[in-house]
């Protein structure tokens, strides 16, 4: 057999896997894309349940109690259950929403989709001027976009202040508490002015105690960039149920 027969065959193959791996990425993005239209689908659970049902007698799979999971381990080991709630599904509901609002703002801050609730990081350089606490005039337009919708939803929301490390030393502001606190009010006062329930609604200063990235590095030198991230208001987005502002 020659060595350019050989040849041939080896590079055959590799061009081979090329289709195999870009179907496999885009099974990928199709089974991503069918689990969101799950997710935010609007499934009538009587007929969901008759024919999840029928199927599973048919191929003779049992059937477990309704709202709940089997997990199988290794053999022997024990069986992991949960159970499953809409709470989840309605939080990213949740998610989507508050996307779709902020449109070409989405700039301006980030939503980020936790186990028991939906963050939305506004970014401080946005928001705020350095050392400040009044609202800019784009954080108002951005608030704007998403104060109505949280105001008519049932959650509850918390209002967090960080800051970076920078000492405060102003006569307003003697320290970060106190900017933290302040700047986590004015988006607060604003949900309040747009229609938002008070007793839905509690706001805390964490000044640099909760920092996203390091401040500083190994050698004790400050990032800059990791502070600016580190200036934001969270709003923390809670079903009720979970008590967060009690």
């Amino acid at each position: 057999m020659s060595d350019d027969f050989i040849l041939n065959r080896k590079n055959t193959k590799k061009e081979d896997l090329g289709w195999a791996l870009t179907l496999a990425d885009m099974m990928m993005l199709l089974l991503c894309f069918f689990v969101m239209l799950i997710a935010i689908a609007d499934i009538d659970e009587s007929k969901y349940e008759n024919v999840s049902d029928s199927l599973a007698t048919a191929m003779g799979v049992k059937v477990p109690p309704k709202g709940i999971v089997e997990v199988k381990t290794e053999e022997g080991a024990p069986v992991v259950r949960r159970t499953i709630s809409n709470e989840q599904r309605n939080l990213f509901q949740m998610q989507l929403e508050m996307a779709r609002l902020v449109g070409r703002e989405a700039d301006a801050l980030k939503i980020k989709l936790r186990a028991d609730s939906v963050a939305i990081v506004l970014k401080g350089d946005v928001f705020f001027g350095l050392g400040k606490a009044d609202l800019t005039g784009r954080a108002k337009s951005v608030l704007a976009r998403i104060a109505p919708a949280l105001a008519k939803s049932p959650y509850d929301v918390v209002v967090e202040g960080h800051s970076d490390n920078i000492p405060m030393f102003s006569k307003q502001f003697p320290s970060n508490w106190e900017l933290s606190s302040a700047r986590a009010s004015a988006v607060a006062r604003y949900l309040l002015a747009n229609g938002f329930n008070k007793n839905r609604i509690k706001v805390l200063g964490m000044a640099d105690t909760s920092p996203m990235w390091p401040n500083i590095d190994v050698k004790g030198n400050p990032i800059p960039d990791n502070q600016k991230r580190n200036r934001r208001v969270v709003l923390l987005v809670f079903p009720p149920k979970v008590g967060s502002v009690k």
